[in-house]
């Protein structure tokens, strides 16, 4: 289906690159690499922190947005949700080498199910104050997100998918946090 392929390209847009450009500075070759908003902050500063994670999210968040003014079902949404994730994390120009996805599935997380969404801030607020690790605490968030999901709705289970890659595309971040000696 054309609007599931487009979700995909529409992942591809990475605006770690577009921002690093701009900046003169190739943020494949800054500090951890990753093609996201974490590491445009880390190299560039707060505001490029910004401009990358309120781009990528409207990214997931236009994408879920086009299926609702289409009127296509929650499961071809969760389909295109799957793709534009898919086009973040594996960009077909760059290698397969794009983002970790946290900011585009947000996007689309706030969309596809808002009342969830405030499972997820409560889940990732609870986290936060007993772990004092935004990634922990970012999956924990997800998992409730993901449950409340599933029972919710028939398409839930396929949205999940797209959490699983992103929590997957975070597994290193993850280890590092539950075990910060493990991969040394």
């Amino acid at each position: 289906m054309l609007y599931i392929f487009l979700s995909y390209l529409v992942g591809n847009i990475l605006f770690a690159v577009l921002v690093g450009k701009v900046r003169g500075i190739d943020l494949q070759q800054a500090n951890s690499g990753n093609l996201g908003a974490r590491n445009a902050g880390r190299t560039l500063g707060k505001g490029a922190f910004v401009i990358v994670a309120i781009g990528d999210g409207l990214k997931g968040l236009l994408v879920v947005l086009a299926g609702r003014l289409l009127d296509y079902s929650e499961i071809t949404i969760a389909l295109a949700v799957i793709a534009v994730i898919l086009g973040h994390l594996y960009p077909f120009w760059n290698k397969g080498k794009g983002g970790k996805g946290v900011a585009t599935i947000i996007g689309a997380m706030v969309l596809f199910a808002p009342l969830s969404f405030l499972v997820f801030l409560g889940g990732f607020g609870l986290s936060v104050i007993l772990t004092k690790s935004a990634t922990i605490s970012m999956v924990v968030g997800f998992v409730a997100y993901g449950l409340l999901l599933v029972v919710q709705q028939p398409a839930g289970s396929l949205f999940c998918i797209a959490l699983l890659l992103v929590i997957w595309k975070q597994r290193k971040s993850i280890i590092e946090r539950v075990k910060p000696n493990v991969l040394e």
